[in-house]
């Protein structure tokens, strides 16, 4: 039976440790079920003459591709599928259930939109961070040997390398240092029999951020800055075939429209949005409209960046050619 994954607070104005306390603690994972993951990871991985990687791609990837490097060893691109996948096993003692790790491994999915759960840590409304960075610049994947591939998978799936806060502006806090430094010290408690074991494999090292957890205001509304132009369902909006076969296209069409210069994304429009909802962005080099699913498909690099995630704004300079598959002759009056 699936315990009940708690529901993330829609607002809240507190501190870190009310946070922490009042919600966050409640979707963590048990220590006991974290201990049997981290032991069948280290055999696997540590152990396997030729095991499966999972790492979070990079430009030139292409998620669930499964590659080898020059070294010879495998591996499979993936996005944050995992973290949500891997959850609710463990949350819901499924886990156990694998046949084998490697099994285990085989099924993880490496595309969002290949979760298929009941219920799922995001759509519970909580957002998964990442205490250390699951990228660092380094996209040269053919040269990375088996080390290198063993720290980055560590990153990406173990359970220790995950928090949660809430969906609503966690860009402003998923990679804010205090919060990172508060749930590092939280874990080093909470799993303190792998944590070090933990470190090693992920090559981490303490926050050098002082936790100052009863002073720090963890604050956000359900205030949604998003223009809206009538209610909108996936059911009922236009899908991408007839917006491109469709020589004029209502900007009415879109649940959110904003205007900029360039191409530019803007998280406090986009974020509130649900997958299949619709936004249009006018430009001086054309218009764009494309869904949140879309978005996130085609430009991860841009959900992934510190630019989108802490100032909630990513612009080009040029629109990239990518681009161009969502830009739209328009009327502007319908």
């Amino acid at each position: 039976m699936l315990s009940r994954i708690k529901n993330a607070p829609s607002v809240f104005n507190g501190t870190l440790t009310e946070l922490y306390d009042g919600w966050a603690k409640h979707v963590l994972l048990d220590l006991q079920i974290v201990e049997e993951f981290h032991r069948q990871f280290c055999a696997y991985y540590l152990e396997s003459a030729d095991p499966l990687f999972l790492v979070r791609m990079v430009s030139g990837l292409e998620r669930g591709q499964t590659m080898r490097t020059e070294y010879g060893a495998m591996f499979r691109p993936t996005d944050n599928a995992p973290a949500w996948w891997i959850h609710y096993r463990l949350f819901s003692d499924q886990f156990r259930q694998s046949n084998s790790f490697s099994s285990f491994i085989e099924s993880i999915p490496c595309h969002m939109f290949q979760v298929h759960l009941p219920v799922n840590i995001s759509q519970a409304g909580w957002h998964v961070a990442h205490i250390f960075d699951v990228k660092d610049g380094n996209i040269a994947f053919q040269k990375w040997d088996r080390n290198e591939l063993l720290r980055r998978t560590a990153r990406n799936i173990h359970p220790c390398n995950y928090f949660y806060i809430p969906k609503t502006d966690w860009q402003s806090h998923g990679g804010d240092p205090t919060v990172i430094a508060f749930f590092y010290e939280k874990f080093k408690s909470l799993y303190r029999p792998i944590w070090e074991d933990f470190l090693s494999l992920v090559d981490g090292t303490p926050p050098q951020t002082a936790v100052v957890a009863n002073e720090f205001r963890y604050s956000f509304t359900g205030d949604q800055k998003v223009q809206h132009f009538g209610p909108k369902t996936s059911e009922n909006l236009p899908t991408s075939a007839m917006i491109h076969e469709n020589p004029v296209f209502g900007i009415g069409d879109c649940v959110a429209r904003y205007e900029f210069s360039r191409l530019c994304f803007k998280a406090d429009v986009i974020e509130p949005l649900r997958l299949d909802d619709r936004f249009c962005i006018i430009t001086n080099e054309g218009t764009f409209v494309m869904t949140k699913r879309e978005f996130y498909e085609t430009f991860q690099n841009v959900v992934d960046s510190q630019s989108y995630r802490l100032n909630k704004i990513y612009h080009y300079p040029k629109a990239p050619q990518k681009a161009m598959q969502f830009k739209v002759s328009v009327n502007k009056n319908t």
